[in-house]
This record gives C-alpha cells, structure tokens and sequence, in this order.
C-alpha cells in the first residue's frame, strides 16, 4: 500500500514537470517569432490628393484678371477723357457740339457740375446729326423719283417730327441750365443748392428723350459683331459703357 502511493506521487510529480516544460517551449516559441507587421498592398493605387486648384490654372486666372484690368484701363483713358496726370480728374476737352445753344463756359460748367447731362448733350447732338442725314437721304430720293413724292413726304415727316421733339426738349433743358450757370457765378453756395435740386431732374427728361429718339434712329446703325472671349468682350462692354 505505501509502495502504490509513492508510486503515484511519483507519476503525478512527472506529469506536472511535463507541462511545465510544454508551456516553457510554448513560450520561448512565441518570444522566437518576429510579430506580424502590417504591410501595405502593393497592388492597392496610392491615393492622390485631390487639388482645388493646379498651379497652371491659378497662373491663368490671374493673367486673365491683369489683362482685363489692363484693357478697361486703357480703354477708359484712350476712348472716354484725358486725365490730368496731377489731379487723376477728368479734364474737359473742347467739343464741337453744333446743335446745343449754350456758349462754351457753360459746356465746360455743365461738365464740371452736370456731368450726365452733359454725356446726354453729347449723345443729342449725335442723334440730330442722324436725324439730319435721313431726311436729306428722303429729299434726293424725292427729287430723283418727283412722281413718288408722297411715299418720301411721308416718311420725312416722321423723322422731322421726332427730330422736332428732340429737340424741344432739349432747349427746355438749356434754358435752366443757363439760370443755374448765372446764380453759380453770382452767388456760389445757392448755385451749388440749386445744381442739387436740378440735377436729377434734368437728366432724367434727357434719357427721357433720348430713349425715344434712338429707337427711331437706332435702324440707321450698323449692326455690331459682339466679340467673343473674356477680354475682347470686356473691352466691347467698356467701349459701350463709355463712348
């Protein structure tokens, strides 16, 4: 009976150093083998960040805004008004405005202090020089063809009668023009109230007219070939803003 139970002891002693050194390898195993790295897929593309915007295409929009700021630049010095290089002002440059009845000081005060009517004055006294052409285009055609008179009777008529109200309005226009030009030499800050008070009015009933002139004339006109692209379009915009 003691033999059995140191037997026993005995084997339960062998099967526990067993595993001890089985779980000893184990671990000795798992120290000898280099831990598992992530590697990236070669096959997977690389992710390419997206640009908003290349350098190509920013160099482009920036030559686009220079040339355009360049063009309105020339175009507003060349084609509107000479500057006057110490003030940066707008100098008034003597115009033979044949069809407006007011004398040269009060051109030049209406451009100082009127400064719309006065491109109105302008663009009036262009639309009467239409005016003007057309009817004596109607009158060699009435002398070359005397039996068909009434057909060119007719059509003169319609443009004397709008030349007349263009007209009419406008030296409606000169005449508080010229009170305005007199109380200003006289009597400064009541001329400069009353260019205030008149200002807006008067160039109002000027576009008024205008507009209803140039839709009776506006047939006699070339018709212009807008340009196409940026620049070539701004400066067809600038072109018609200002002259």
């Amino acid at each position: 009976m003691l033999g059995f139970g140191k037997k026993k002891k005995t084997a339960k002693k062998d099967k526990e150093k067993t595993a001890a050194s089985k779980k000893a390898e184990e671990t000795k195993k798992d120290k000898d083998e280099p831990e598992a790295q992530d590697t990236p897929d070669e096959k997977a593309p690389a992710k390419k960040k997206k640009k908003r915007f290349s350098k190509k295409r920013l160099l482009i929009i920036l030559l686009v805004l220079i040339a355009v700021g360049a063009s309105s630049y020339v175009v507003y010095t060349l084609y509107f008004t000479k500057k006057n290089p110490g003030s940066q002002k707008a100098t008034y440059t003597i115009l033979e405005l044949n069809h407006i009845n007011l004398p040269e000081e009060m051109l030049k005060f209406s451009f100082e202090y009127f400064p719309d009517l006065y491109a109105a004055m302008i663009t009036f006294n262009s639309e009467i020089n239409l005016f003007d052409n057309e009817i004596a285009r109607i009158d060699a055609i009435a002398q070359k063809y005397p039996d068909q008179k009434k057909i060119a009777a007719k059509e003169k008529k319609t443009w004397e009668k709008a030349k007349a109200a263009l007209q009419k309005v406008f030296l409606k226009i000169e005449k508080p023009v010229k009170a305005t030009y007199v109380l200003f030499r006289v009597n400064k800050d009541q001329g400069l109230a009353q260019i205030e008070d008149k200002n807006k009015e008067l160039t109002e009933l000027a576009q008024t007219a205008l507009t209803a002139a140039q839709e009776l004339t506006k047939k006699l006109k070339p018709i212009e070939n807008v340009p196409q692209g940026l620049i070539k379009g701004s400066i067809y915009k600038l072109k018609k803003k200002f002259l």
